[in-house]
């Protein structure tokens, strides 16, 4: 098996043994948070007819022409045209010169109008309205088909459906969609050293947060988890808990038992009931990361064995395990939005290894007692092999903060992070002022 590849070949094989899930109609109330299996395509043109888009009247433009507070022209009215009116039965209030007609917001512009004055813009006088300002043809009209037209594809597959695409799902009649499931995931937390979050701490002991984590992290991908179970280190209980897990899940995540120590089982269990493609990779935090995959009644399981440590954790499903539920979902990107900052804090990398540091990013400007770009602290490590950028800050002024004490057991450096600062391989010191790239978390 071949071992510690880099972060992005190891990325490369999950995607290629990741496939979508098989798509399923489900009701439009049912599809928000899912992904579309189909190109949305125009059954109808919205508008489908042309409409007001103020509240007001409804007249020929000409016959506004110079009007003014202390000119205005005065017209007759029709009568008023609610939103929800027949389209047919405008023609009652078909407008010739001289005349207009009173129209809600949305109600359909009557034949021979080709602008609408809002009511603010007008003195009413019982049957008759007058015009304080003069209006341009096509004002305050919204034409059928301004916003989507018949044919027109609209949203594409691969497309998480938010509240937008809903609405507009709603707006097209699509009573039915097309989308990929939420993968079901399982989750094998194991250790002998953990105990549940509410059960009492004896020596030794640790509280239970990765299963916390893991099930967090796969709600915010879209995923839902149906198992999860807590095991000590057994290699057997641990073959069948995982036997079992297969018949009912898409996708199983362990954490613990991937290392190098005695009682380390998923390291040795996984690739007897699965196919290993890879276990380790050139990373930091999260080296000893497992990935395998199951056949299974004609499905193929992804099977991801993540270390025990709550960062490595979180670190590895970030850049494994969530690329794949998002393939498995049909997302057509898997990739986080990143951005180029700039580095308040200087702090020691290993060489051989692309690290991924927690950090706090945000938009600013080097404040006052700050240590400027290419200025080395006092407490900073020697200079990064990589020379520095030219570029004095990141895209519009982005910075990040990092704490200097990254360690993959220090849960409070995800806590207080929102990206994670990609440290190239070949870094080994960041000093201030220099320019990462930041993985954003929360954007």
């Amino acid at each position: 098996m071949k071992t510690l590849l880099a972060p992005d070949d190891a990325r490369q094989i999950v995607l290629e043994h990741c496939a979508p899930l098989a798509p399923t109609f489900q009701p439009h109330g049912e599809v928000l948070g899912l992904t579309l299996a189909q190109n949305i395509v125009a059954g109808t043109d919205l508008p489908p007819f042309d409409n007001s888009s103020m509240d007001g009247f409804a007249l020929i433009s000409g016959d506004t022409a110079g009007a003014s507070v202390s000119t205005p022209k005065t017209l007759r009215t029709l009568g008023t045209i609610a939103a929800g009116s027949p389209i047919e039965h405008t023609i009652e209030y078909s407008i010739a010169a001289g005349t207009c007609a009173k129209i809600m917001t949305g109600a359909p512009i009557p034949p021979g109008a080709d602008a609408v004055v809002m009511r603010e813009e007008t003195r009413e006088n019982d049957a008759q309205v007058e015009i304080l300002q003069s209006a341009q043809i096509g004002q305050n009209i919204r034409r059928r088909g301004s916003d989507v037209r018949v044919g027109e594809t609209v949203i594409p597959k691969g497309t998480k459906i938010r509240a937008a695409q809903w609405a507009m799902l709603a707006s097209l009649g699509m009573s039915r969609v097309e989308v990929f499931p939420r993968p079901r995931v399982g989750i094998v937390t194991t250790g002998n050293e953990i105990v549940g979050v509410g059960d009492e701490l004896k020596s030794g002991q640790i509280r239970d947060s990765n299963s916390w984590a893991l099930r967090a992290l796969a709600a915010e991908c879209g995923a839902v988890v149906v198992s999860h179970q807590k095991i000590g280190d057994d290699a057997e209980v641990l073959q069948q808990t995982l036997l079992a897990m297969f018949q009912t899940c898409d996708i199983v995540v362990t954490s613990g038992g991937v290392s190098a120590g005695d009682f380390d089982y998923v390291r040795d269990v996984v690739p007897q009931i699965a196919d290993a493609h890879f276990w380790k990779v050139a990373m930091k935090p999260g080296k000893p990361v497992l990935f395998a995959t199951r056949n299974e009644n004609s499905r193929r399981i992804p099977v991801f064995g993540l270390p025990g440590n709550p960062v490595s954790v979180m670190v590895a499903w970030e850049q494994f395990v969530r690329p794949a539920l998002l393939r498995m979902q049909g997302r057509t990107s898997w990739k986080r939005l990143e951005l180029h900052v700039r580095v308040l804090d200087g702090f020691r990398s290993s060489a051989g290894r692309t690290e991924f540091a927690r950090a706090l990013v945000a938009p600013g400007e080097v404040a006052p007692g700050e240590v400027a770009p290419g200025e080395v602290a006092p407490s900073e490590v020697a200079p990064s092999e990589v020379a520095p950028s030219e570029v004095a800050q990141g895209e519009n002024g982005w910075t990040a903060r990092v704490s200097n004490e990254q360690g993959s057991g220090r849960l409070s450096t995800m806590t207080n992070a929102n990206a994670l600062l990609v440290v190239p391989a070949e870094t080994v010191g960041v000093r201030v002022g220099d320019i990462l790239t930041a993985q954003m978390l929360e954007m």
